[in-house]
């Protein structure tokens, strides 16, 4: 499809629309429209579907006409002397790229929302929530600057508390819902000391321009502006990497990444739809954007790869992988199993980002969140089927009875598993051949995760899909408004990892332009890496021996095995399988330390500087006033010679003073 250079440009000074609209959308519905369902559903899916149409749109226009990114627009939101904080709108390929991928999944799952909410008595607002959210994680995109993220950033937080906690009546809900809310709360508490310690390290260099741009003509940009600060001698390394670890703690509660990431799972709480939207492809990957758009706060003052903050950034993501998927495991709860599955698929991407593979990192999330959106999808058919049962002991089978639902379940467990040909197997080997030859035991450490990734995605599809039913009642398949998103998603789950390679260069090993690469990619020309096919064996191994693992344990021998596991009197084994099944043990940490350590810091810090100090202070103040005004009550008796008797003895008192004090000397 061929976009004239004039239209291109109409299309991309037009992006704000992509925001407003759901935006009014949200507030119409909470507004009146929420009184009719089919007129709520119908604005909300219109209006994120026109998003997705000019998104991308605006992704091909860019493709066609590279000269005309980035475009950006700002407009004052607070100017003073040295100081002009900004609103606007910046598009350039890497936003591009994020507003198909939000827009995307954002339609199909509000297409799906229709079939799996429409006999709630919340439908309507449920919609309004999915346009506002939509509509912040947009903003957040097409940000020009960190402190115009911050704003989307914090707004993103507020319509996943909504959306999380939406069946309130239920207690784990709102429990849920306000442990993403907290966690949250301690990453930008990060993010936003790091912001203002940047900031009040370069204020000076901004001038006129907008503070914290991204991008700038005016050679005033974030990546810029660090040189410049460090060539005057007012940014040091150290100083850039508190600065860098401290608005990374944004992207790891954001993103879930240990040790922040207890908020996920618990998050599986609201409905299944918000479980695709939030959990699997635009909020949690909010963190990978924001790491990729300020980038250059991850590099040395000079621009080099060998940081302290990219060095915490890959190895973060490796724990974070490794430990989700050692998890992942031993959980019984389907989208539990998926949630956990999501926080090792972000290291994943923290990892590719931390080695260096820019292109690699952002290229998994855009396969991982048609895949990752598709499986949650898949599970929330699964439950409507079962009349709400998540327990994948009591499945088993469905196969039979749910046929799309198997079939698109399994193309995302062939895909998340790495397996040849399909999209997930091309943008996680890059990320582990990056690994690998950043730091051989990161590499290794993700060769074992992706064995293990292998193994518990397909424990779940053989206990929920094969084998004989072991539950009650009788599944059935989904209406065709929760199939029909299935199986479009299942497309770009099967060939969207051929966006990122030359297949026939591939084929005689040898690098070459493909589009991925060559759309996104950081500095001024791409780089494209040459094929790794030792890791694309090792990796490929992995996956086999998983799947392998998988099927002799769950297709042949059902749940015995577990059982075994679970009853086995081996100390280790036992050990091993419940510091696997209670999650590490993080949220039990916690709560010690919250307890033991801060609750009662706290309590001494009320009695001894509210109490004893402020509430004295306080009613110090009180006395005196009373004092006073006992003293003065006295004075105002309403007695004329009284106020005449005062005022000669104020004119003897003053007399006298003059005499002695003033004439006299």
């Amino acid at each position: 499809m061929s976009i004239s250079i004039n239209d291109a440009k109409h299309l991309i000074e037009s992006a704000w629309l992509l925001v407003a609209v759901p935006f009014l959308v949200g507030f119409l519905i909470i507004l009146g429209l929420h009184k009719s369902k089919p007129l709520s559903m119908m604005i909300s899916i219109g209006a994120v579907g026109y998003g997705f149409i000019h998104a991308l749109l605006i992704m091909l226009s860019l493709a066609q006409h590279s000269d005309l990114g980035p475009w950006q627009v700002n407009y004052d939101w607070f100017t003073a002397t040295n100081l002009r904080l900004c609103m606007g709108y910046l598009v350039d390929n890497l936003a591009a790229m994020m507003l198909v991928v939000v827009t995307a999944i954002s339609l199909v799952v509000q297409i799906y929302t229709h079939g799996y909410m429409k006999d709630d008595p919340g439908y309507s607002k449920f919609y309004a929530y999915l346009s506002l959210f939509t509509a912040s994680m947009l903003g957040l995109v097409v940000s020009t600057n960190l402190f115009e993220t911050y704003f989307f950033w914090e707004l993103v937080g507020v319509c996943s508390y909504f959306l999380i906690g939406f069946w309130w009546q239920k207690e784990s809900a709102a429990q849920a819902c306000l442990k993403a809310f907290i966690v949250n709360r301690i990453g930008d508490f990060g993010f936003l000391l790091g912001i203002i310690m940047f900031l009040s390290i370069t204020r000076t260099l901004w001038c006129e321009s907008p503070i914290l741009a991204y991008v700038s003509n005016s050679g005033r940009d974030l990546g810029s502006i660090i040189i410049q600060a460090y060539n005057a001698h007012m940014l040091t390394a150290p100083m850039l990497s508190v600065i860098a670890l401290l608005i990374f703690l944004g992207p790891m509660a954001k993103s879930a990444q240990a040790p922040l990431h207890v908020w996920l799972p618990d998050a599986m709480e609201g409905p299944t739809p918000i479980s695709a939207l939030i959990h699997a492809a635009t909020m949690v990957a909010a963190g990978i954007y924001l790491v990729a758009r300020a980038y250059p706060l991850w590099l040395t003052p000079d621009g080099s790869l060998h940081s302290l903050g990219l060095t915490v950034i890959a190895w973060v993501g490796g724990f974070t992988a490794f430990m989700a998927a050692t998890i992942a495991l031993s959980q019984f709860d389907i989208k539990r199993v998926l949630a956990w599955s999501t926080v090792s698929q972000l290291g994943y991407m923290f990892v590719g980002l931390g080695c260096g593979a820019f292109s690699g990192g952002l290229f998994h999330l855009f396969n991982h969140a048609f895949f990752k959106a598709m499986l949650f999808l898949c599970s929330g058919a699964v439950i409507h089927g079962l009349h709400g049962e998540q327990d994948i002991r009591k499945m088993g089978g469905l196969f039979k009875s749910m046929p799309i639902t198997a079939i698109c379940f399994l193309i995302g467990t062939l895909s998340i598993s790495g397996c040849p040909g399909l999209s997930g197997f091309f943008s996680k080997d890059e990320i582990i051949s990056a690994s690998i030859e950043h730091n051989l035991p990161l590499g290794i450490l993700m060769i074992v995760t992706a064995a293990m990734t292998s193994f518990y995605m397909f424990r779940l599809f053989f206990l929920t899909f094969v084998g004989e039913f072991r539950g009650h009642g009788h599944p059935h398949e989904s209406p065709l408004s929760m199939t029909g998103p299935l199986m479009a998603l299942a497309i770009p789950s099967i060939f969207s990892g051929y966006l990122g390679v030359n297949l026939p260069a591939l084929i005689q090993g040898r690098a070459d332009t493909s589009f991925f690469p060559s759309f996104i990619h950081f500095g001024s020309t791409p780089i494209f890496e040459e094929p790794n096919l030792s890791v694309m064996a090792y990796s490929t191994i992995a996956a086999i021996l998983g799947f392998v693992l998988a099927f002799m344990i769950y297709k042949a021998k059902s749940l015995s095995f577990n059982t075994a596991i679970v009853e086995s009197k081996n100390t280790l084994v036992q050990i091993a399988y419940k510091f696997s099944l209670n999650k590490w043990y993080f949220d039990e940490l916690y709560l010690t330390i919250l307890q033991k350590f801060i609750l009662p810091v706290y309590k001494k810090l009320w009695e001894t500087v509210d109490v004893l100090i402020v509430d004295s202070m306080v009613n110090l103040s009180g006395l005196i006033a009373l004092g006073l005004g006992e003293i003065m009550r006295y004075f105002q008796n309403g007695r004329a010679q009284f106020y005449a008797f005062i005022i000669f003895f104020g004119v003897v008192a003053l007399t006298t003073y003059a005499y002695y004090f003033v004439i006299m000397p």
